[in-house]
């Protein structure tokens, strides 16, 4: 009976550790993937035009909001309010220009 509960204990908890150590990994600034949220970093700290256009192409495509391929002046402002926070996330995150 107690290894059962233990058990089902120990099946619970397993997914929200998991979850938390890829919480802990992002948090912590490690590996990002394929996310174009952000721009991966060479070793040197560069980035490549490659990565720095997928980065603003998924910018574009998160504001352009009616998917006609062009930002009206409402969308222009949102991806201003987007920049802005990317921006100072990255300024208040100790990184350096």
């Amino acid at each position: 009976m107690i290894q059962k509960r233990k058990m089902r204990s120990i099946i619970a908890i397993v997914p929200f550790l998991i979850g938390m150590t890829g919480f802990a990994t992002s948090a912590a600034g490690g590996d990002e993937g394929d996310n174009p949220s952000v721009m991966k970093k060479e070793q040197d700290g560069s980035v490549s035009k490659a990565e720095f256009m997928k980065h603003h192409e998924w910018m574009f495509d998160q504001n352009d909001k009616d998917k006609n391929g062009k930002l009206d002046p409402d969308e222009m402002k949102n991806l201003h309010k987007m920049v802005s926070k990317m921006h100072g996330r990255h300024e208040h995150s100790g990184h350096k220009n």
